[in-house]
């Protein structure tokens, strides 16, 4: 087989994968689809990524990718899961921060009485 027909075997498998995987999740209620976004989005983003790097790949990693006898879109779901990535840490950062800020942002005289030691003055 040639390697064009190999990558085409493996695009398909892919878009089967995802099919699949978006088949069973209709299946499920409102609440569960809702729950189950963020695994949506990354099977998604995954499939994207994937379909477009297979024309980088050989036709020896094809072939041993075509072999496997596991779901490729979720076992790649499953091992992100286990790393902590960027984005969460600084959401996390700048939740944080900003949840200190946020009485500041919304009366903008707090805190005055503290720079001249005098209370602010207030429209009667």
């Amino acid at each position: 087989m040639e390697e064009k027909e190999l990558r085409e075997l493996l695009q398909q498998r892919l878009h089967l994968e995802l099919m699949c995987f978006k088949d069973s999740t209709l299946q499920q209620g409102k609440e569960d689809i809702f729950k189950a976004s963020y695994r949506i989005e990354i099977y998604v983003n995954l499939y994207e990524i994937l379909l477009a790097y297979t024309e980088n790949l050989q036709s020896g990693m094809i072939r041993e990718l075509l072999g496997l006898s596991f779901g490729i879109l979720d076992h790649l779901y499953q091992e992100w899961l286990d790393r902590e990535d960027s984005f969460y840490a600084e959401l996390r950062e700048y939740a944080c921060y900003e949840l200190e800020t946020i009485p500041k942002k919304a009366d903008p005289y707090a805190g005055e009485e503290e720079k001249d030691g005098t209370e602010p003055d207030q429209a009667a």
